[in-house]
């Protein structure tokens, strides 16, 4: 069963991370109370609701507990809607919370509520460029927390032709391959440990 992702607030931020999970192959239901809003993405996100999810009721009902993180995306301008919401989904048993923050104040508020990750979009943007512009193999970058980031990266030369299992890349370096991008933009995720190398695959 593919892993599902709740992602609350569908502005930029958000939309860019359901359609990443979304990419990545996975289940995601995005959720916001504008019309606009759900209307905009519907095609870009399989799975839409309209609610308000600072109602504990309709986050009861959404099953909360069934998804493997919970991505709050809701403005900055509204921090005391996410100040809420991380508090709700945190009595609702969240497994994870991934709260987006403007300023280091109110994600350390956003912390203390309950929110397991702390994620600074405009910081982490400027982290982005200055690594694209100092390295010509990183193709994409996101730090997620201070110990995990997520690398996208052509597959380097001592990949290929070679498998997850003869690299076991995870025990020498601590490093999780969660997707495969071949020549022809087919993805592969979770990738297939058996699956050798090519030349033009993108790995993140």
């Amino acid at each position: 069963m593919k892993k599902q992702f709740l992602v609350i607030g569908l502005g930029r931020f958000g939309v860019s991370v359901a359609g990443t999970l979304t990419e990545a192959g996975y289940s995601v239901v995005g959720i916001d109370q504008s019309e606009d809003r759900i209307q905009r993405v519907s095609e870009e996100i399989a799975d839409v609701i309209k609610c308000d999810a600072t109602d504990a009721d309709i986050l009861e009902s959404i099953g909360i507990s069934d998804y493997e993180a919970v991505i709050v995306c809701i403005g900055e301008k509204y921090i005391q809607n996410s100040i809420l919401v991380t508090l709700l989904l945190k009595e609702k048993d969240a497994k994870k919370i991934i709260a987006k923050a403007g300023t280091k104040t109110q994600g350390r508020v956003l912390s203390k509520v309950g929110a397991d990750i702390i994620v600074y979009p405009e910081k982490d943007m400027g982290e982005r460029v200055a690594r694209s512009l100092v390295s010509s193999n990183i193709i994409d970058f996101l730090r997620v927390s201070p110990d995990v980031s997520i690398i996208e990266i052509p597959a380097p030369e001592t990949l290929v032709g070679k498998n997850l299992i003869e690299l076991n890349l995870r025990h020498r370096y601590g490093v999780t391959i969660i997707s495969i991008k071949n020549s022809k933009n087919e993805i592969m995720s979770p990738p297939d440990v058996n699956y050798k190398f090519q030349k033009d695959d993108v790995l993140t």
